[in-house]
């Protein structure tokens, strides 16, 4: 099993270089090959591929993007992404920090036991270094 994951992985790096060559190209192809590189979902939200370093002007300019939320490996964003600031908080330390910029923001109990939750299950796998098996419940209450 321990093989299967190993092999996986390397499939994965070996294979991302090339995939983001043929998605740049998509981008910037003309007529029907043509693929956009990210959506407007709403008045707040861009859903797409990860920003490369050279449209992080644009994006702040014209969209006026804010932040990234990403779900990248490390070694996808290493070389062709701005760097984020990574802290080490604890939910409710995270929670404080937000609401000092963000102070209309209010995290009810449930949210923060599922904010609680997933910070256990990737502190774990940070420490065994495999978060590819963390899954987040949603919090119906």
């Amino acid at each position: 099993m321990a093989a299967a994951a190993w092999l996986e992985a390397g499939l994965a790096r070996v294979l991302f270089y090339p995939t983001l060559l043929y998605t740049l190209f998509r981008g910037n192809a003309p007529g029907r090959a043509h693929r956009e590189w990210y959506h407007r979902m709403d008045r707040t939200v861009l859903l797409g591929a990860l920003p490369l370093r050279s449209m992080t002007h644009r994006l702040v300019r014209d969209e006026n993007v804010r932040g990234v939320v990403t779900m990248n490996e490390e070694y996808e964003t290493r070389f062709l992404c701005n760097s984020a600031k990574v802290h080490n908080w604890s939910p409710e330390e995270a929670i404080e920090a937000i609401t000092k910029i963000r102070s209309h923001i209010c995290i009810k109990p449930g949210q923060l036991e599922v904010l609680k939750e997933f910070h256990k299950e990737i502190s774990a796998g940070a420490a065994g270094n495999d978060t590819s098996n963390v899954r987040i419940r949603r919090n119906t209450r």
